[in-house]
Protein backbone atom coordinates (compact mmCIF):
# COMPACT_ATOMS: atom_id res chain seq x y z
CA UNK A 1 0.00 0.00 0.00
CA UNK A 2 2.88 2.28 0.62
CA UNK A 3 3.84 1.74 -2.98
CA UNK A 4 0.39 2.79 -4.21
CA UNK A 5 0.60 6.00 -2.17
CA UNK A 6 3.91 6.80 -3.77
CA UNK A 7 2.45 6.21 -7.22
CA UNK A 8 -0.55 8.38 -6.47
CA UNK A 9 1.76 11.16 -5.33
CA UNK A 10 3.71 10.96 -8.57
CA UNK A 11 0.57 11.29 -10.70
CA UNK A 12 -0.55 14.31 -8.71
CA UNK A 13 2.89 15.92 -9.12
CA UNK A 14 2.73 15.35 -12.89
CA UNK A 15 -0.75 16.86 -13.07
CA UNK A 16 0.22 19.82 -10.92
CA UNK A 17 3.45 20.46 -12.90
CA UNK A 18 1.47 20.41 -16.18
CA UNK A 19 -1.05 22.85 -14.81
CA UNK A 20 1.76 25.14 -13.57
CA UNK A 21 3.32 25.08 -17.05
CA UNK A 22 -0.01 25.99 -18.64
CA UNK A 23 -0.54 28.79 -16.14
CA UNK A 24 2.95 30.22 -16.78
CA UNK A 25 2.53 29.96 -20.55
CA UNK A 26 -0.89 31.61 -20.33
CA UNK A 27 0.50 34.44 -18.23
CA UNK A 28 3.36 34.98 -20.70
CA UNK A 29 0.97 34.98 -23.66
CA UNK A 30 -1.32 37.44 -21.88
CA UNK A 31 1.61 39.72 -21.10
CA UNK A 32 2.78 39.67 -24.74
CA UNK A 33 -0.70 40.49 -25.96
CA UNK A 34 -0.94 43.38 -23.52
CA UNK A 35 2.45 44.74 -24.66
CA UNK A 36 1.55 44.53 -28.35
CA UNK A 37 -1.85 46.14 -27.70
CA UNK A 38 -0.18 49.02 -25.86
CA UNK A 39 2.33 49.51 -28.67
CA UNK A 40 -0.47 49.45 -31.23
CA UNK A 41 -2.45 52.12 -29.39
CA UNK A 42 0.65 54.29 -28.96
CA UNK A 43 1.11 54.18 -32.73
CA UNK A 44 4.31 52.17 -32.92
CA UNK A 45 2.54 49.46 -34.93
CA UNK A 46 0.20 51.31 -37.31
CA UNK A 47 -2.76 49.41 -38.70
CA UNK A 48 -2.30 47.78 -42.11
CA UNK A 49 -3.91 49.52 -45.07
CA UNK A 50 -5.24 47.94 -48.16
CA UNK A 51 -3.23 48.50 -51.34
CA UNK A 52 -5.54 51.17 -52.79
CA UNK A 53 -5.38 53.33 -49.66
CA UNK A 54 -1.60 52.97 -49.44
CA UNK A 55 -1.14 53.87 -53.12
CA UNK A 56 -3.39 56.93 -52.81
CA UNK A 57 -1.61 58.09 -49.67
CA UNK A 58 1.85 57.68 -51.19
CA UNK A 59 0.69 59.57 -54.30
CA UNK A 60 -0.54 62.46 -52.16
CA UNK A 61 2.67 62.54 -50.13
CA UNK A 62 4.76 62.64 -53.30
CA UNK A 63 3.07 65.84 -54.45
CA UNK A 64 3.61 67.59 -51.13
CA UNK A 65 7.04 66.18 -50.42
CA UNK A 66 8.82 68.25 -53.05
CA UNK A 67 10.25 71.43 -51.59
CA UNK A 68 10.05 74.80 -53.30
CA UNK A 69 13.16 75.83 -55.21
CA UNK A 70 13.90 79.55 -55.13
CA UNK A 71 15.63 81.71 -57.71
CA UNK A 72 16.53 85.30 -56.80
CA UNK A 73 16.18 87.67 -59.74
CA UNK A 74 19.23 89.81 -59.00
CA UNK A 75 19.83 92.71 -59.29
CA UNK A 76 16.66 94.37 -58.03
CA UNK A 77 14.28 95.98 -60.51
CA UNK A 78 14.31 99.80 -60.46
CA UNK A 79 11.80 101.98 -62.35
CA UNK A 80 11.00 105.69 -62.38
CA UNK A 81 7.53 107.20 -62.16
CA UNK A 82 7.31 110.37 -64.24
CA UNK A 83 5.28 113.35 -63.09
CA UNK A 84 3.81 111.64 -60.06
CA UNK A 85 3.74 113.54 -56.76
CA UNK A 86 3.25 110.34 -54.65
CA UNK A 87 6.45 108.58 -55.67
CA UNK A 88 9.22 108.95 -58.21
CA UNK A 89 11.10 105.66 -57.82
CA UNK A 90 10.26 102.00 -57.24
CA UNK A 91 12.84 99.36 -56.38
CA UNK A 92 11.61 95.76 -56.19
CA UNK A 93 13.58 92.62 -55.36
CA UNK A 94 11.99 89.38 -56.57
CA UNK A 95 12.41 85.65 -56.04
CA UNK A 96 10.66 83.05 -58.18
CA UNK A 97 9.65 79.73 -56.58
CA UNK A 98 8.73 76.39 -58.13
CA UNK A 99 8.84 72.72 -57.18
CA UNK A 100 10.07 71.87 -60.67
CA UNK A 101 13.78 72.44 -61.39
CA UNK A 102 13.03 72.67 -65.14
CA UNK A 103 10.89 75.77 -64.52
CA UNK A 104 13.67 77.41 -62.50
CA UNK A 105 16.16 76.58 -65.26
CA UNK A 106 13.81 78.15 -67.83
CA UNK A 107 13.49 81.30 -65.71
CA UNK A 108 17.29 81.53 -65.49
CA UNK A 109 17.74 80.91 -69.21
CA UNK A 110 15.13 83.47 -70.26
CA UNK A 111 15.82 86.02 -67.52
CA UNK A 112 16.65 88.86 -69.98
CA UNK A 113 13.17 88.62 -71.53
CA UNK A 114 11.56 88.20 -68.11
CA UNK A 115 13.45 91.21 -66.73
CA UNK A 116 12.32 93.32 -69.70
CA UNK A 117 8.67 92.37 -69.26
CA UNK A 118 8.80 92.86 -65.48
CA UNK A 119 10.34 96.33 -65.87
CA UNK A 120 7.61 97.32 -68.34
CA UNK A 121 4.94 95.99 -65.97
CA UNK A 122 6.41 97.80 -62.95
CA UNK A 123 6.78 101.14 -64.75
CA UNK A 124 3.09 101.07 -65.72
CA UNK A 125 1.89 100.77 -62.10
CA UNK A 126 0.21 103.55 -60.13
CA UNK A 127 2.18 104.34 -56.94
CA UNK A 128 -1.00 105.07 -54.95
CA UNK A 129 -2.22 101.51 -55.53
CA UNK A 130 1.12 100.01 -54.46
CA UNK A 131 0.95 101.60 -51.02
CA UNK A 132 -1.65 99.09 -49.81
CA UNK A 133 -1.14 95.40 -49.10
CA UNK A 134 -3.92 94.54 -51.57
CA UNK A 135 -2.14 96.52 -54.30
CA UNK A 136 1.12 94.70 -53.63
CA UNK A 137 -0.63 91.30 -53.72
CA UNK A 138 -2.30 92.24 -57.02
CA UNK A 139 1.12 93.22 -58.39
CA UNK A 140 2.55 89.88 -57.23
CA UNK A 141 -0.19 88.09 -59.17
CA UNK A 142 0.51 90.12 -62.32
CA UNK A 143 4.24 89.44 -62.00
CA UNK A 144 3.60 85.69 -61.67
CA UNK A 145 1.37 85.75 -64.76
CA UNK A 146 4.01 87.66 -66.74
CA UNK A 147 6.84 85.32 -65.74
CA UNK A 148 4.74 82.25 -66.51
CA UNK A 149 3.73 83.71 -69.89
CA UNK A 150 7.40 84.04 -70.87
CA UNK A 151 8.28 80.55 -69.59
CA UNK A 152 5.29 79.02 -71.39
CA UNK A 153 6.02 80.87 -74.63
CA UNK A 154 9.71 79.96 -74.66
CA UNK A 155 9.50 76.35 -73.49
CA UNK A 156 6.11 75.29 -74.84
CA UNK A 157 5.17 73.81 -71.45
CA UNK A 158 2.06 74.86 -69.58
CA UNK A 159 3.74 74.47 -66.21
CA UNK A 160 5.26 77.61 -64.75
CA UNK A 161 6.42 79.16 -61.51
CA UNK A 162 4.20 78.62 -58.50
CA UNK A 163 4.99 81.79 -56.57
CA UNK A 164 6.73 85.13 -56.85
CA UNK A 165 7.94 86.74 -53.65
CA UNK A 166 9.04 90.28 -52.92
CA UNK A 167 12.48 90.27 -51.31
CA UNK A 168 12.61 94.05 -51.31
CA UNK A 169 10.07 96.80 -51.94
CA UNK A 170 11.12 100.45 -51.80
CA UNK A 171 9.02 103.31 -53.13
CA UNK A 172 10.19 106.93 -52.84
Amino acid sequence: MAQQDKLDLGEEKKKSSKSVIFIVLGAMLGTLLAVFAALYFWGIFPPKQNENEAAAESHDDGAHALPLIYFAMDPAFVVNFKSNPDARLLQVGLSVASKNQAVIDAVKKHSPMIRNNVLLLLSGQEPAGLKTAEGKEALRGKLLEEINAVVSKQTGHKEGAEEVFFTGFIMQ
